[in-house]
């Protein structure tokens, strides 16, 4: 074969080359799409209340995006659910919300379609589980003996009972007191149920009120209270010292961040500590408590301890392990009463 030929034939070669290659080097200009986060995790679970879903994920080189939910049973093009776009480093954060009740029961479709100089879509799907939230009730609460004389002990009994009207173990059930005169009702103590919902607790009777059985509620259990129970607390001893008047206290502005998480990294707590002092609210030095529960948990499990600072301000960091609601706790001292922060949900992902 001549020199010529052979150029010929090489110039033809990597012409078809050329030729071969454009198709991919347009595929590039596809957008890219990460997964997509849903906060609360699949499945979404609706008691009660409609719960608000979260809808989290990145593209780049995408100048616009649509996410699209198609109901269970539905065919077709699905409804758009309105996104924010962020900035997040070289690529772009779109993030959307809708919330579910108990109707949308099922397992739906969502698909994400990102537009740039081409297009790119993702798809998947999710499931919205409805469940049943049962009453419950406190039944034959009593606080005995009445009267009784200050500074002896009081008891308390009394059952916790879910639909049927079965007896709930397990559960955690606070006795709380009213003084006369008082509108305010103070936590006392409290017991965890027993095999037949039964509980039984004691405290120092000091002065006359009203006493009552609470049950705040846990996964799929509705709260519920008992009547109200009068003792009568009469002087025949010389008189035990009350304890001082407390003021009130509030734990504000409580949040854990980053959130969604992934597991093993480190979240962040924050809040703030005040308490009543004369009617304006002052930043107070005091011992908090970390709680968790975890999601589909019923129990708050204790974390760590740390102090707010004489400003009030509370920081701490914690290991995410799994999703589910962080709070602090003040129990107080001598001279205030204790509260509890919001609850925050965090979302902890595996990858």
């Amino acid at each position: 074969m001549s020199q010529r030929l052979k150029a010929v034939t090489v110039a033809l070669a990597m012409g078809a080359g050329a030729v071969a290659l454009a198709p991919a080097a347009s595929a590039s200009t596809n957008p890219t799409i990460s997964s997509v986060d849903i906060s609360p995790g699949s499945p979404i679970v609706v008691r009660h209340h409609p719960v608000t879903a979260t809808f989290t994920f990145t593209t780049k080189g995408a100048g616009k995006a649509e996410l699209q939910l198609r109901a269970p049973g539905d065919v077709g093009v699905g409804g758009q659910v309105d996104l924010r776009p962020s900035p997040h480093g070289e690529w772009t954060r779109w993030t959307g919300t809708k919330s579910f009740d108990s109707k949308d029961a099922g397992r739906w479709n969502f698909l994400v379609v990102a537009t740039g100089e081409g297009e790119s879509s993702k798809s998947g799907s999710f499931e919205v589980r409805s469940q049943k939230v049962l009453d419950t009730r406190i039944a034959g609460f009593d606080a005995s003996p009445e009267p009784v004389e200050r500074g002896d002990r009081l008891n308390f009994t009394g059952s916790l009972e879910g639909e049927g009207w079965d007896g709930l173990s397990g559960e955690k059930v606070a006795i709380l007191f009213r003084g006369e005169h008082s509108s305010r009702w103070e936590y006392v103590t409290s017991d965890v149920t027993g095999r037949h919902g039964r509980f039984h607790a004691s405290a120092t009777a000091y002065r006359s009120g009203s006493w009552k059985a609470v049950f705040e509620g846990s996964n799929g259990l509705r709260g519920s209270s008992s009547d109200p129970d009068w003792v009568r607390v009469d002087d025949h001893e010389p008189p035990t010292p009350e304890p001082p008047g407390k003021d009130d206290s509030r734990v504000i502005k409580f949040n854990a961040s980053p959130e969604p998480i992934k597991r093993g990294r480190t979240l962040t707590f924050r809040a703030k500590l005040q308490v009543d002092d004369s009617g304006s609210w002052e930043g107070h030095r005091g011992k908090v408590r970390l709680l968790f529960k975890a999601k589909g948990a019923s129990h708050w499990k204790y974390v760590k301890s740390t102090w707010s600072n004489y400003s009030g301000n509370i920081w701490t960091k914690a290991k995410a392990t799994k999703s589910g609601q962080w709070k602090f706790v003040y129990n107080g001292d001598a001279g205030h009463y204790g509260d509890h922060s919001n609850r925050d949900y965090v979302h902890v992902k595996r990858r």
